[in-house]
């Protein structure tokens, strides 16, 4: 067998990292971040944290609260720590689908 050098491949718009195939996506809609997408996220109450924020519209805008108490419970229940954490919702699209955070920029 001949050594082939790999030449730096560009990723394309169509690269599965950037669209899941339609297997990736079944498998999503069956795992335990559909359930946590539907039943947990959208019931974390943001307003009860509203008075630790300024009212001044002058200040800058919090990270969304239901973002912040979801990692903290996904934190929590798969026993991660803080960098764990990081890489797992920058690199797990399980994560970002459950956090609602997959379309987030940074």
């Amino acid at each position: 067998m001949a050594f082939v050098k790999n030449s730096s491949q560009q990723l394309s718009f169509e690269d599965s990292t950037f669209n899941p195939t339609e297997r990736s996506r079944r498998y999503l809609k069956n795992s335990w971040a559909e359930a946590f997408s539907q039943l947990i996220f959208p019931r974390i109450n943001e307003e009860r944290f509203a008075v630790l924020y300024s009212d001044n519209p002058a200040t800058r805008p919090n990270t969304p609260v239901n973002v912040i108490v979801g990692i903290m419970i996904l934190k929590e229940f798969n026993d991660h720590t803080d960098d764990d954490l990081l890489e797992t919702i920058l690199f797990d699209i399980r994560y970002q689908y459950a956090l609602h955070t997959s379309s987030f920029a940074d």
